[in-house]
């Protein structure tokens, strides 16, 4: 059984100082539990249907951001630290997301265009806009070499290819691609994994 290390007081720190931001915003964000609201519930059921089963983990694993509220899993606090602000940070480019598009503009964006599944190019890039910042944060809390790691990089090609994200992009090279070239930006040269 692999052991658990304590979390170090910085991360948690850095963690508890993102909270407090983003409640202190002029439009705050709220972290709720995601297995509380109906809807949430209803989604978890509609997506292991539409993914023929292979979405099976949608309350247990994932959080979602609708609005200007993330939905975390039962476990989210129990999460290390510097992987709890990792998440945090990519649902914030959600959160400016919805700023950005409105709820309408989401819902198609994330939901529709071009397709729903397969080729779900609008989806795929609010998630890889979402990615990218999870690229920066874990380069910031645990290295550019923690980045640059190709077991993180094979785990970011699975959720576009597979069944999480419902198929959104069979492109696997396009998607390491993307992942080059942010890592390129965010630790300059001889940054691909």
């Amino acid at each position: 059984m692999k052991r658990r290390r304590p979390p170090d007081a910085a991360s948690q720190q850095r963690l508890d100082a993102l909270i407090a931001e983003m409640g202190a915003r002029p439009r705050p964000v709220r972290v709720v539990r995601k297995r509380a609201y109906w809807h949430q519930r209803a989604a978890a059921m509609a997506l292991w249907l539409l993914t023929f089963g292979g979405q099976r983990t949608y309350l247990r694993r994932y959080v979602t951001t609708l609005g200007h509220t993330i939905y975390v899993p039962d476990n989210f606090k129990s999460r290390r630290p510097e992987r709890a602000w990792q998440v945090l940070r990519h649902e914030l480019v959600h959160v400016a997301q919805f700023e950005r598009y409105g709820w309408l503009g989401m819902i198609l964006i994330y939901g529709l265009l071009p397709l729903p599944a397969g080729l779900a190019y609008g989806r795929a890039r609010l998630e890889w806009e979402a990615y990218r910042e999870t690229l920066r944060a874990v380069a910031e809390s645990e290295g550019i070499e923690r980045a640059r790691s190709p077991r993180l990089h094979a785990k970011i090609i699975a959720r576009f290819t597979g069944p999480d994200y419902g198929w959104m992009w069979p492109f696997p090279r396009t998607v390491q691609h993307w992942i080059d070239e942010a890592l390129a930006e965010i630790g300059g040269p001889g940054a691909s994994g």
